[in-house]
């Protein structure tokens, strides 16, 4: 039976044993593995799960039971997307979304797991189910454990219905998309593959030919790697038996077909007009037989980039290949995740997320629209409403940084005693070390600035790009070495470094270099800034010509970013990448780093008051990508001595 979780008040649910198969019956996409971690079904969560306790929230799902009532799932958190500690929510209508209940079912992971994605769907027979993506961080005594999990219930027009324990779907991946019933029988469900699995394509489906008692790999089609990103996807079936995927990339929608239910697919290519936000669309096949898609009628910004806003209802009458009639469902910025169920009478009903973590939004919406509403263009049809709010986040958060910033604000020394340093580049500079517990405490004046732009005491890991994947970085040992080196004065790390960035989102007028400029100048009001660190060109090196207008790029950017702070020439030090990145990308292109690093060499020579760390002897912690634990330590020790000599 799964455990209570961390809060004491909820009731834990009445188990339905009978009604599915225990994790070791189900059938996994990985069938040698080590049993699955059970997560925590929480009923009525209450107090540590309401409102005013989380953050954020966001990727919303919705379905209908059959007499009616309306369930919306979404993931949230104390701490920021993708945290380990998200937890699943799942909130109920029985008055057809007009008003909603706080979360009835709250599901869990025990310590070091993050729960997220949950997508309902309502089967053939009736019966609800949520489908969940569950994450297990890599320690360093057990592997990473991923995998799609569900939890049913078998009355889902009670406002109180009987949910199951917890069970495993398939490992290694998660389930994005509702499953489809074929017409030759079967449910097939979008998968996006992130195990090692033998060469299989990573942008796949499950099969299950026995109504969910088991699920099995089918097959599936591969997303070039510089486009893919997650590869949410949704299908539909077309009059002829062939299946159609629509999949999220990095520059907006692709589109697969399959002729054979779904064990080999075409490769896939870009949808016509459809380039976009890289962000979750959801199309399917309505009653009539119309394809109805959802996604961004977006133009690019100032930055080149194209913002989730714009969230647009898509009709097409030849299953997909056009697509002439549509409706705006929501105009506003910060919209995205839209997810879609029609009811019998024809009525579709429309969630999406706004302002995951914009103060007074973070919302779970629902719109009711039709079919006729896409085909005139406009939103007037019998039954039809707009913004319906299903849940808004209010709280400031209760995670342990949290707990510590209304502390340190009174207790913060003087401006003039507070060092500043701004951390900022890819993964690297953000730390993928295995954590050392000792280690992670900050025996020294060290504070770091968090997600929230408060001060909090320095512990490790400084950065929150990736949460499942941050640890150990340079960062901490470089303050270390900082505040030994000067003891009247304490030293405040500004962590902005983003895992996988390219340096175009650095440089002026990229998103990354706004959010540093403004967390720094934010920071600035305590302290005042000692000097940037840099790392970062991983990101560039699998092209020529980025990596050879590296430096000039580089520079302007160092020029720019002092202005903007109004410091002066503050001291800037740049690493070079690890000697052990490998000569070939994964996809057997040329890899430039050797030509990066010796742009990266030359900033010396282009801006004062710049210095370049080496990283000669330095080890990779087994991936030729990041460095080991001991290489950032000594990495961070490196970069102090090179500021210091700036500073003199």
């Amino acid at each position: 039976m799964a455990g209570r979780g961390r809060f004491d008040k909820p009731m834990m649910c009445r188990f339905l044993l009978a009604a599915v198969l225990s994790v070791s019956s189900v059938s996994a996409v990985s069938a040698q593995a080590p049993a699955f971690p059970q997560a925590n079904v929480l009923l009525n969560p209450g107090k540590g799960y309401d409102d005013v306790s989380r953050v954020w929230q966001g990727i919303p799902g919705i379905e209908r039971a059959p007499k009616g009532r309306l369930w919306v799932t979404w993931y949230s958190g104390d701490e920021g997307e993708g945290a380990i500690g998200n937890y699943a929510l799942v909130a109920t209508s029985g008055d057809d979304g007009k008003h909603w209940s706080k979360p009835v079912v709250a599901i869990e992971g025990n310590k070091g797991t993050k729960i997220g994605d949950p997508i309902p769907w309502v089967d053939p027979k009736g019966r609800l189910w949520v489908f969940y993506n569950q994450l297990t961080a890599k320690t360093e005594t057990s592997p990473t454990i991923r995998g799609t999990c569900a939890i049913r219930c078998d009355d889902p027009d009670s406002a109180k219905p009987t949910w199951s324990e917890p069970f495993l779907v398939a490992e290694d991946g998660i389930l994005f998309g509702k499953p489809i019933v074929r017409a030759g029988g079967g449910w097939l469900a979008p998968f996006f593959l992130m195990g090692n699995q033998a060469g299989r394509p990573e942008t796949c489906t499950l099969l299950s030919s026995n109504e969910g008692e088991t699920w099995e790999w089918h097959g599936g089609t591969s997303i070039p790697e510089d486009l893919r990103n997650f590869s949410e996807a949704t299908l539909a079936q077309r009059k002829d038996g062939s299946i159609w995927t629509v999949i999220r990339t990095t520059k907006g929608l692709y589109e697969s077909t399959s002729t054979d239910g779904g064990k080999t697919w075409s490769d896939a290519i870009a949808m016509p007009a459809y380039e976009g936000p890289s962000t979750r669309a959801c199309m399917m096949k309505l009653a009539s037989g119309a394809f109805m898609l959802i996604y961004h009628d977006a133009k690019k910004n100032e930055n080149g980039a194209y913002p989730r806003t714009r969230l647009m209802a898509w009709l097409s009458d030849d299953e997909g290949r056009t697509w002439p009639h549509k409706v705006m469902v929501d105009e506003r910025s910060s919209v995205s995740y839209p997810d879609a169920i029609q009811a019998p009478d024809g009525r579709i009903y429309i969630t999406y997320d706004h302002g995951r973590y914009n103060a007074g939004e973070k919302e779970v919406l629902v719109a009711i629209i039709s079919e006729a509403d896409i085909r005139a263009g406009k939103i007037t049809s019998a039954g039809s409403a707009q913004r319906l709010l299903v849940s808004r986040a209010l709280g400031y958060g209760n995670h342990s940084d949290i707990r510590t910033e209304n502390d340190l604000a009174t207790k913060l020394p003087p401006k003039e005693k507070l060092d500043l340093y701004l951390l900022i580049g890819q993964s690297n500079m953000a730390g993928r070390g295995l954590l050392d517990t000792e280690k992670s405490v900050s025996k020294l004046r060290v504070l770091k600035f968090s997600p929230n732009n408060k001060w909090t005491y320095g512990v490790e890991p400084l950065h929150y790009d990736k949460p499942a994947a941050v640890g150990a970085g340079l960062g901490m040992s470089f303050a270390r070495e900082m505040a030994d080196a000067n003891r009247g004065v304490t030293v405040g790390v500004i962590p902005c470094a983003v895992g996988g960035t390219p340096l175009e989102r650095w440089v002026k007028g990229g998103d990354l270099y706004a959010q540093a400029l403004e967390r720094a100048r934010l920071a600035m009001k305590d302290g005042t800034l000692k000097g940037i660190l840099w790392h970062q060109g991983e990101g560039d090196s699998g092209d020529e010509g980025k990596s050879k207008s590296y430096a000039d790029r580089l520079a302007k950017m160092i020029v720019d970013l002092r202005a903007d702070l109004g410091a002066g020439e503050v001291p800037f030090v740049a690493g070079k990448l690890g000697e052990f990145l490998a000569m070939e990308t994964k996809t057997q292109t040329p890899c430039y780093w050797p030509l990066v690093n010796e742009q990266i060499a030359s900033i010396p020579s282009r801006v004062a008051k710049t210095a370049v760390v080496e990283s000669t002897g330095l080890k990779d912690k087994g991936d030729k990508v990041h460095f080991d634990t001991p290489s950032l330590r000594t990495f961070g020790v490196r970069y102090a001595e090179a500021m210091k000599l700036l500073q003199k």
